[in-house]
């Protein structure tokens, strides 16, 4: 099993997503409600930013973390995490999730490895289901 730990995480990539976005470096900065969404849509635990997670399979059944936070936005009611997967296919992912009367909702889990930030891009211009 091979554990991934990054000694220094330089902050995040900019990403322009509108006039109301604010950045989320870490994950403690998400709300409680919001982060408990994000771990159940991740299917379990998520790593903290630049925190150990398993970044593979090699080795058997992973325990623990298999996806880290890498940054996230909150635009409106949509909040967007960046997540770092690992497993048999490293990959980025863009899970999104929105805010509703009755709480925290996943709306999307999408693969960002070309680019997360374009992958943000469409999933705040894409119209909220209701």
């Amino acid at each position: 099993m091979m554990i991934a730990v990054d000694a220094a995480v330089p902050p995040g990539p900019v990403c322009r997503l509108g006039p109301d976005q604010r950045a989320i470096r870490r994950l403690a900065d998400l709300p409680p409600t919001v982060r408990a969404a994000l771990a159940t849509a991740a299917g379990g635990h998520v790593a903290e930013r630049g925190g150990a997670f398993n970044a593979t399979d090699v080795g058997g059944s992973a325990k623990g973390a298999t996806m880290r936070f890498v940054q996230g936005f909150k635009v409106g009611t949509l909040w967007l995490a960046w997540v770092e997967q690992g497993g048999i296919a490293h990959r980025y992912r863009v899970v999104g999730l929105r805010e509703t009367g009755g709480g925290v909702m996943p709306v999307a889990s999408v693969d960002g490895q070309r680019s997360l930030c374009a992958t943000s891009q469409k999933m705040v211009a894409a119209k909220p289901v209701v």
